[in-house]
């Protein structure tokens, strides 16, 4: 039986989505902030979908990403090597479920 009522989470998921503000990609050095072209909530988890249109005319190599909340602290982060050569676009998919697990 769940402790948390689906109320509950459903406005907990709603929260987390609305403070999340920015979502980054490095390349070397350097955080690249993208645009944020879709923010949701699909059943129990949140979906956030950014473009980097600063990076499509050149080849690098992205180390890692970031969300940032709306206090400018790092939310989330992971590093991850992504390839990308010049022409080619950058769209970043992240997806969090926020569920109860029982025992």
């Amino acid at each position: 039986m769940a402790y948390f009522q689906s109320n509950f989470l459903k406005y907990r998921r709603e929260q987390w989505l609305r403070s999340i503000v920015r979502v980054q990609v490095q390349v070397g050095s350097t955080w690249h902030s993208g645009d944020i072209n879709k923010k949701a909530i699909e059943d129990d988890t949140l979906v956030i979908m950014a473009t980097f249109p600063q990076l499509d005319s050149s080849a690098v190599t992205i180390s890692a990403s970031r969300l940032i909340d709306a206090r400018g602290e790092v939310a989330a982060y992971q590093t991850r090597a992504i390839q990308k050569v010049a022409g080619q676009g950058v769209m970043i998919k992240i997806t969090i479920p926020i569920y109860e697990v029982t025992a």
